[in-house]
């Protein structure tokens, strides 16, 4: 990306002295957000990376020397090496994420650029771009997330000393709540035009749900605001992705356990109905315009495709 991350003076590895502890995670820290996390790491020690994400490598360095007690502590959050050939599962995982962070990444650049100083993350868990984008120093990012989740990151960021580079706000609520009274209570100003980031969870909505988060996106947009998020035009299933033993079977399928319905609507029509002109690519076009292999879950003309779909836009 060509963006540096502001770092402070450190020692080497400074987590791993928390590491061996051996303290067990905090409850309330979601196995999809550190999978999330870990697929970044993944991408940022790529030799090709399209980003450098210090704040994931440190979340999986710190997680690796914790005791898990999530729900889903048996199923782990990535390979078990992070270099070298990956199995078709993993290589879809750190694909998919990696290319779809770099691609929200481009869109608050844009937004930056465009003069847009407002940045709200829906569900945030472990997004580190008030980090590592280098955003003006007059951009505030908003990460709305549940308050253990937002402890959590804190003191990863803590202590591996990342500083933003603008303001950073963590917002804390759940979004079954009134998060919208939340986030204006931060200091947010529904006035202001802004850049939303819906990454990562439209997937796990019900279409009802669904609306009710866009109605209220729509509701705090000042004219000349931007939105970014994804959809899967059909639920995918656990066969769509070669396993090579019962681990990598059971993550797939875990996955898979998480996934509703969605909106009701295609993306482009959905968009619309809310006030939003959209421009709608594919997570195949995204990956392929990297140069890379574009995993066989999202390729066209299987007997039952599934094309993820990645949408921002501009309200009218």
């Amino acid at each position: 990306m060509g963006r540096r991350v502001q770092q402070r003076e450190v020692r080497q590895d400074p987590l791993r002295e928390t590491g061996r502890a051996r303290k067990s995670l905090p409850s309330g820290i979601g196995w999809t957000g550190l999978l999330t996390a870990h697929m970044r790491a993944v991408e940022s020690r790529r030799k090709d990376r399209l980003f450098d994400d210090p704040l994931a490598v440190a979340t999986v360095d710190l997680v690796h020397g914790t005791i898990r007690t999530d729900p889903d502590a048996a199923l782990p959050t990535g390979p078990d090496r992070d270099s070298g050939d990956l199995t078709e599962a993993w290589y879809m995982l750190a694909t998919y994420l990696g290319v779809r962070t770099r691609f929200y990444d481009e869109r608050v650049l844009a937004a930056a650029a465009a003069g847009i100083r407002q940045v709200v993350i829906v569900a945030a868990g472990f997004d580190s771009r008030a980090v590592r984008l280098g955003l003006p120093a007059d951009t505030t990012v908003y990460e709305v997330d549940t308050e253990p989740v937002l402890r959590f990151k804190e003191a990863v960021m803590d202590a591996a000393r990342l500083a933003p580079s603008g303001g950073r706000r963590p917002v804390a609520a759940d979004l079954r709540g009134p998060w919208a009274e939340a986030l204006t209570a931060s200091g947010f100003d529904p006035l202001r035009p802004t850049m939303w980031l819906i990454e990562g969870l439209s997937m796990y909505l019900s279409p009802e749900d669904s609306d009710r988060l866009l109605d209220t996106v729509t509701r705090l947009s000042a004219h000349g605001s931007r939105l970014a998020l994804e959809y899967f035009d059909s639920t995918p299933r656990q066969d769509d992705v070669a396993t090579v033993d019962e681990t990598e079977s059971a993550v797939i399928g875990r996955i898979v356990s998480f996934f509703q319905d969605g909106p009701a609507l295609r993306p482009a029509p959905w968009l619309e109905a809310h006030g939003w002109e959209p421009d709608v690519t594919t997570i195949a076009d995204e990956i392929a315009s990297h140069g890379r292999d574009v995993p066989p879950m999202f390729q066209r003309g299987r007997p039952r495709e599934i094309t993820l779909w990645l949408a921002h836009g501009r309200l009218r």
